[in-house]
């Protein structure tokens, strides 16, 4: 079997498939199942009185509101912003970014809540709070 042409080909493999692809960020809609979810339990967080769901609230570091300041963002600038910041948060510097359909909430004028269902630990999904910049606050997984 001749060989000489296997370090060439080699090469053109590692050239070839070396190709980056932009990745895309989608939102789901606000009919999805796991978005309704999601979206009750900040709901929750963030009309709650009781002590237990307002230490929750505190600690995730978001604000006291009413359930209609809690809104689904569906397309757009900021569904991909918090598809570049969740990337950021879930997986190590330097990590390529991945396409995702995420589920991103915005809370008043000064926060986001941002999960992919995709993004897996074991078996539970990271939740990430942000700031309006785009800084990460908290999270949670569930």
């Amino acid at each position: 079997m001749d060989f000489r042409f296997g370090s060439a080909w080699v090469s053109a493999l590692v050239v070839f498939s070396g190709r980056t692809y932009a990745q895309t960020y989608t939102c789901r809609a606000a009919t999805d199942s796991a978005l309704i979810v999601i979206r009750n339990y900040v709901v929750e967080l963030v009309t709650a009185t009781d002590t237990g769901t307002v230490a929750d609230r505190v600690f995730y570091d978001l604000p006291s509101t009413t359930a209609n300041r809690v809104t689904v963002i569906g397309t757009g600038r900021v569904c991909s912003q918090a598809g570049a910041a969740y990337h950021r948060a879930v997986r190590p510097a330097g990590t390529p970014a991945i396409s995702r359909t995420l589920i991103v909430l915005k809370i008043g004028t000064t926060r986001y809540v941002v999960c992919d269902m995709d993004e897996v630990r074991g078996e539970f999904t990271p939740t990430v709070v942000f700031d309006k910049n785009w800084v990460e606050i908290k999270g949670w997984e569930s």
